[in-house]
């Protein structure tokens, strides 16, 4: 099966694997209904936080864990921003900011 999205993080990118990206995809979409633009964000950076979970050793000088700190701020803030978007597929106002959930409690 091909790939659905498009990995730009070359360290990261040759370690994507379907399956991966279909655990993500489900992770994703049992959050929400996201519009196609903010799935595919969310689907890449939870592909690379699983990866990078995967492989980390540990340490300070670990690649991986450093990506992983990085990817896990990206993943907050592109959920926040993919929530006050989109609630169950439809475009939110910022004038009702309740009808979006807090992004840390992912």
């Amino acid at each position: 099966m091909a790939l659905e999205n498009e990995y730009t993080d070359s360290f990261l990118a040759r370690l994507v694997t379907d399956d991966k990206e279909v655990a993500a995809s489900d992770f994703v979409d049992n959050i929400a209904k996201f519009t196609d633009k903010w799935r595919g964000k969310l689907v890449v950076i939870r592909v690379y936080i699983s990866i990078c979970l995967d492989a980390q050793k540990g340490g300070q000088d670990d690649v991986y864990a450093t990506k992983l700190s990085s990817y896990r701020k990206e993943w907050s803030e592109l959920l926040g921003l993919a929530k006050s978007d989109t609630v169950n597929g439809v475009t939110v106002s910022p004038s009702f900011p309740s009808l979006s959930a807090s992004p840390g409690r992912y």
